[in-house]
């Protein structure tokens, strides 16, 4: 129960200390300088701490599937059963290129277009939104078609 009113009455006063009176008229969040310092700070934070556990889990991934691999080695378990798991899996390393290809065709197509049409505010990301669901739309007919 202490914790409980502590933590209500530490909340509340941080709500106190922030309530402040914000009156802008027309605020418009494109055109604030702080607003887009802040949004670019806060997402290429997110996109570093993505990027450093990306790696760290691939690492950890590729570690144990090595010693997965080593002790079925040393259990002696059957030779089509070893040759199989030991195989790498060179067709989705295929499509996971083909994929980034088509995605950074389509960030690239985007970001012409919004350079020649120079719509800057939410028209511009209408167009990076719309020109990366078509680079992902591409992708998946193009690997449609291979598979067929």
């Amino acid at each position: 129960m202490k914790k409980i009113s502590m933590t209500t009455f530490i909340s509340l006063l941080a709500i106190a200390a922030q309530a402040q009176e914000q009156v802008k008229e027309n605020f418009e969040p494109f055109k604030d300088r702080e607003f887009m310092f802040d949004a670019l700070h806060i997402c290429t934070s997110i996109a570093a701490i993505y990027l450093v556990s990306y790696f760290i889990l691939q690492i950890i991934k590729n570690a144990m599937s090595f010693r997965i691999k080593h002790r079925i080695l040393d259990k002696g378990t059957e030779e089509n059963i070893v040759r199989e798991l030991l195989q790498p899996d060179k067709k989705e390393n295929k499509n996971y290129i083909l994929q980034w290809f088509f995605m950074m065709a389509a960030i690239g197509v985007g970001l012409v277009l919004v350079k020649l049409i120079q719509p800057f505010g939410l028209h511009s990301l209408a167009i990076l939104a719309l020109s990366i669901a078509a680079g992902f739309g591409s992708y998946y007919y193009f690997t449609r078609e291979r598979e067929d």
